[in-house]
C-alpha cells in the first residue's frame, strides 16, 4: 500500500490499526524481509516520498516554526529506519 502512495494513516485505517506509527513499523518489518535489491529500491522510493513530504511541511508550516520543527522531527524519525 505504501508503494501505491498510501500514507501510513491510510494504511493503518485500511488494516484496522489504531496508529499510523504501527503501520510504519509494519512497513519497516516488510522492508527488512525483502531481498537486498528489492529492499534498496523500496528504501529509495520511500526516501523520495519523505523528501516530498518534507517539502510540503516546509511550505505549509513556514508560518509556524514550532509546528514545522515538530513535524520535521517526526519525519526524521521515519527516515532513521531507512539508513
Amino acid at each position: 500500500m505504501r508503494e501505491a502512495g498510501s500514507s501510513y494513516a491510510q494504511i493503518a485505517q485500511a488494516l484496522g490499526i489504531k496508529r499510523a506509527r504501527e503501520a510504519h513499523t509494519l512497513f519497516m518489518r516488510a522492508l527488512g524481509n525483502r531481498p537486498d535489491p528489492d529492499r534498496a529500491a523500496m528504501a529509495r522510493r520511500e526516501s523520495q516520498r519523505l523528501d516530498q513530504l518534507e517539502a510540503r511541511i516546509r511550505s505549509r508550516d513556514a508560518h509556524d516554526p514550532e509546528k514545522m520543527t515538530r513535524r520535521l522531527g517526526a519525519l526524521e524519525d521515519l527516515r532513521q529506519g531507512l539508513r
